[in-house]
């Protein structure tokens, strides 16, 4: 079907009409075999049969703008995660070197192909005890204000799609000013992923500072 102007004849004069728009558009993106079954016997059924697809590929486009990808990980009994968007690799932990006097959330530096690299113990960081370390720790080498940090996990789970539109705020009555790293609760089939804000999560505010002093003395 031709996209230019069409004619018609009004009185003496030879009036320009505009394409006709979205039926030209949807009949110009289907196929030479969709168009001939506007043509048979079936061809009303067969249009609107056309539409419905067309509102699928718009439902799934739409969908796939909503999706980020993740990482997900354990630190005790729970599932965390942050966007691969900020995570850089993934290393095997190898040795962990302590450093005198650094924040107690700083399990110490370790060598990233001959860089130092800092190690973030997540597990103090977030309140938790800390552990010996296994086989199955992992540090997750993390991109945030233009610095690399490692942070250390008890193990990685997945690489996973998530529908950041099913993402649900955390409820308010576990929410401080010392847990606004928290993202939010993604809903999966054997239980919650809790999301943490990369650049948030390295912040020590004031009163948690004063904690982690306390249980350094």
């Amino acid at each position: 079907m031709s996209n230019r102007p069409r004619k018609t004849e009004e009185g003496s004069k030879t009036v320009q009409l505009p394409p006709s728009g979205l039926a030209e558009d949807i009949l110009r993106g289907s196929s030479a075999e969709e168009q001939q079954q506007h043509h048979g016997p079936d061809q009303i059924y067969a249009f609107a049969d056309s539409l419905k697809a067309s509102e699928r590929d718009e439902d799934t486009r739409a969908r796939e703008a909503r999706m980020e990808t993740w990482v997900t990980f354990s630190l005790g009994a729970e599932s965390f995660g942050l966007p691969v968007s900020h995570v850089q690799e993934i290393l095997r932990v190898a040795a962990i070197t302590r450093v005198p006097h650094a924040p107690k959330s700083i399990r110490g530096v370790t060598n990233m192909r001959g860089r130092v690299l800092p190690v973030v113990d997540l597990r103090v960081r977030l309140g938790l005890p800390e552990t010996d370390l296994t086989a199955h720790n992992r540090i997750l080498v993390a991109s945030s204000r233009g610095r690399q940090i490692g942070l250390l996990v008890d193990a990685v789970q997945q690489v996973t799609r998530i529908d950041i539109e099913a993402v649900q705020p955390p409820p308010p009555d576990v929410m401080t000013k010392q847990s606004d790293y928290i993202k939010g609760v993604y809903n999966v089939q054997d239980g919650l992923i809790i999301m943490l804000l990369v650049d948030r999560v390295l912040l020590i505010h004031d009163a948690l500072q004063g904690n982690l002093t306390q249980d350094q003395d």
